[in-house]
């Protein structure tokens, strides 16, 4: 009986793995804050289990700070259209998200608006995929409503 226990225990203790091994962005940052900061881009990294953002941000004494950002997995990004060069060195950026618990030069972003005005989702939360959502239907709407009606 116990030789036949064994291998159940084990695929239930296998089983449980990936979910104990996944965090809330609540566990690193303070997701009922949101701060925004501009800065340039000084590396992107498209990976998983979150893209990050490095980018200096230059305060108004002329120090310069080095931010990390961290959204979402590389393959959710990418089915939103991200590829390894969507944040070039050098692209200034505001971009908006909830501050890091500790206090540190860190954020879950949310909101990414390039110079250009280009706009970028993708931090780890519920609430971004909502906007997404939203963003999404908004953009269906508004080219339905370009569309000519037939007489």
């Amino acid at each position: 009986m116990k030789k036949q226990l064994y291998p159940i225990l084990l695929i239930g203790l296998m089983a449980s793995l990936p979910v104990s091994s996944h965090h809330s962005p609540a566990s690193h940052y303070l997701i009922d804050q949101m701060i925004s900061v501009e800065g340039k881009v000084t590396k992107f990294r498209l990976i998983n289990p979150h893209a990050r953002i490095y980018f200096d941000v230059t305060t108004a004494e002329g120090t310069v700070q080095h931010w990390l950002a961290e959204g979402n997995a590389a393959a959710i990004l990418k089915r939103r259209g991200w590829k390894n060069d969507t944040l070039p060195p050098g692209d200034v950026i505001k971009i908006s998200g909830n501050p890091a618990r500790d206090g540190g030069h860190k954020m879950d972003w949310k909101l990414i608006v390039k110079e250009d005005g280009t706009v970028y989702r993708g931090g780890n939360t519920v609430g971004s995929e909502q906007d997404r959502v939203l963003d999404d239907a908004e953009k269906r709407r508004q080219e339905q409503k370009l569309q000519p009606q037939d007489s």
